[in-house]
């Protein structure tokens, strides 16, 4: 058996007087190939009040973006191998959003600038094909939780959000 040092970040304002960090210690054959959002899952199977968010698995959502040992991404598909470091992992809520409880922070900020922009892609060209256009994996790849997790570091460090992130999606 594999072991991992998990420390996750808890905070609950209906009785905590501030935030702190809860350490677990997760057992698996494949602590390496697991990605990071199971090894938040084996934890909360240890502690049924740990709390975080997650929805479709698939990198597209970004409704489990987590900073983990200091990097933002999606806990979906980050395994844990790409972010531990001497089977120790550190997981935060995204910085720059108010944290509603432990790993869930509350997303109107985001929502809130996400609708001043256009989050997709626009083409000049004119279509008389008939149908849409489609676009590889590829190229959905680069645009997959982009954006929600782009934000919320940029916000962390006091960034024209806004602006970076059109730039981004142009």
């Amino acid at each position: 058996m594999k072991k991992l040092n998990l420390s996750i970040y808890r905070y609950d304002p209906s009785k905590d007087q501030r935030p702190y960090m809860a350490d677990y210690k997760i057992e698996s054959e494949s602590i390496g190939n697991m990605m990071v959002i199971d090894a938040i899952r084996k934890a909360q199977e240890l502690d049924s009040t740990l709390t975080f968010r997650r929805s479709c698995g698939q990198g597209v959502c970004g409704s489990d973006g987590v900073n983990m040992n200091g990097q933002n991404g999606l806990a979906c598909i980050t395994s844990v191998s790409s972010v531990s470091v001497m089977n120790k992992l550190e997981i935060r809520p995204l910085p720059g959003l108010p944290v509603i409880k432990d790993l869930i922070v509350d997303m109107k900020p985001f929502y809130d600038q996400y609708e001043k922009i256009k989050p997709f892609l626009s083409n000049e060209e004119e279509v008389d094909t008939g149908h849409e256009r489609l676009q590889s994996p590829e190229e959905r790849e680069k645009l997959d939780g982009l954006y929600a997790v782009s934000y919320t570091h940029l916000r962390a460090h006091e960034t024209d959000s806004y602006l970076v992130c059109r730039l981004l999606l142009e």
